[in-house]
């Protein structure tokens, strides 16, 4: 009986060696904590793509984040008319969307295609690029005190020295991959390519094109920006060379169909002059058929200059 009671003993222990195995593995270097898991975002199915289209797909060496998936959508007739970045609107890949559509209706009127998805930010990085942009001297001393618990949130996440480093990293990769969409373009033959972002993109290709003295014109398709970005910009994009394209979208009844609220609007009255605004059909979210509409009034654009 007493050698029966020890091996009882012994199998109900196992539970519960089993799960300090599981610990002691979780705990191990290198491994993520729950806190680190919350700081990182998802992929934007990379791997999946490349194997439904594997013809069309190039990874891209980024600088210092590995590598990125491109689309490399070659014009369908010669000479080719230029080439076009197209970075899709954020959670979307570089085939969903209305971005397959986009490059099929471009390459079709003439125009070589590299296409980028944007990957989603996770719920904490999305809380930080979702704040709300500092105060002027005026509007800061008429404000009132706010302490709702989403902001008390947002202090602590602000205060984390892992959050400070995340927006960063989140656009710098993004920045990387437009920079070596543009690269490998340049190798095959294009040069000067036009940068166009879908949606939240905008800002991306705006940040690219301010940097990069080899992109030919910017464009944006239905553009959205976080509150700090659309603040600065009206002074980030005052001395901007090369020409500018928003095709703001039309026949909604939200604020991003209304002419009054667009950015390009916004842009010409702080002395933008660059910018050419068109309004375009749009649906949110955007259906497919809508790409090629949009190819058309990019593809006239670029060839009115």
């Amino acid at each position: 009986m007493a050698a029966i009671a020890v091996i009882i003993l012994w199998i109900l222990a196992l539970p519960v060696s089993a799960q300090e195995t599981t610990a002691e593995s979780d705990a191990a270097p290198g491994a993520h904590s729950p806190a680190d898991r919350s700081m990182l975002w998802t992929g934007s199915g990379e791997q999946a793509l490349s194997q439904t289209f594997p013809e069309s797909s190039v990874w891209l060496e980024l600088e210092n984040e590995g590598r990125a998936l491109a689309l490399f959508h070659p014009e369908d007739r010669t000479p080719a008319l230029g080439a076009v970045v197209v970075l899709a609107d954020t959670g979307e890949t570089a085939a969903s969307g209305i971005t397959r559509a986009l490059a099929r209706g471009l390459t079709a009127r003439g125009w070589a295609v590299m296409s980028l998805g944007l990957e989603a930010p996770s719920p904490v990085l999305q809380q930080i690029l979702a704040r709300s942009p500092t105060p002027t001297g005026e509007e800061e001393a008429g404000s009132s005190e706010e302490s709702s618990s989403t902001q008390s949130v947002m202090i602590d996440v602000m205060a984390s020295e892992k959050a400070q480093g995340l927006e960063e990293q989140y656009r710098s990769r993004i920045g990387q991959a437009l920079s070596a969409a543009v690269a490998e373009l340049k190798a095959r033959g294009y040069d000067a390519p036009a940068v166009l972002g879908i949606g939240q993109a905008a800002v991306h290709v705006a940040n690219y094109a301010l940097e990069a003295s080899e992109v030919s014109a910017l464009i944006w398709v239905a553009p959205r920006f976080y509150p700090v970005d659309r603040q600065a910009l009206p002074q980030l994009l005052e001395g901007m060379e090369s020409r500018m394209l928003e095709l703001y979208p039309s026949g909604g009844a939200n604020e991003a169909s209304d002419p009054e609220q667009t950015i390009g609007l916004t842009l010409r009255r702080a002395g933008v002059a660059t910018v050419d605004r068109q309004p375009v059909p749009w649906l949110s979210p955007p259906l497919e058929p809508l790409g090629d509409s949009v190819a058309s009034r990019v593809s006239a654009w670029l060839q009115s200059k």
